[in-house]
């Protein structure tokens, strides 16, 4: 199974496309806040922070202040209970993640859209990328990720 892995993931070119898109990461960034605030402008939760929509870097450093998971949990908690509209995002939630519960010792959910979801398992193709070509893994061996 690990030669297949191998055999489909270019590691190197991986890695190429990472270091050339990071080249200007400030960029990346802003496109990245930009395009975010954008899919999200419906989002109740933007909303009643008075962002009306707008996507611009300006505007979410005045209305979008820095919270933590608790004061998330009354918008979490309704998503958690079936409600299906654009809470904190908006795209469906199609899953919920678990913390492992290391900041207060209680785990959190974290509700999680398609395309979350797949930023995590690129995050995690580049991160494969980077250690494999560190450290590569031999023919027959296996690797733990944690």
């Amino acid at each position: 199974m690990l030669e297949k892995v191998e055999e489909e993931l270019n590691i190197e070119k991986v890695v190429d496309e990472f270091e050339e898109l990071t080249k200007d990461a400030e960029k990346v960034q802003r496109e990245t806040l930009r395009r975010i605030l954008e899919v999200n402008a419906s989002a109740e939760y933007l909303q009643n922070l008075g962002l009306n929509g707008r996507a611009d870097l300006e505007s979410f450093k005045a209305h979008v202040p820095v919270v933590t998971h608790k004061e998330l949990e009354p918008y979490i908690m309704r998503i958690m209970d079936g409600d299906a509209s654009s809470i904190l995002t908006g795209k469906p939630i199609t899953a919920v993640s678990l913390s492992s519960g290391t900041t207060g010792g209680k785990p959190k959910f974290v509700p999680m859209n398609d395309e979350l979801l797949e930023t995590a398992v690129q995050m995690n193709l580049i991160s494969f990328a980077f250690r494999n070509r560190e450290f590569p893994i031999k023919n027959g061996s296996l690797e733990l990720h944690i």
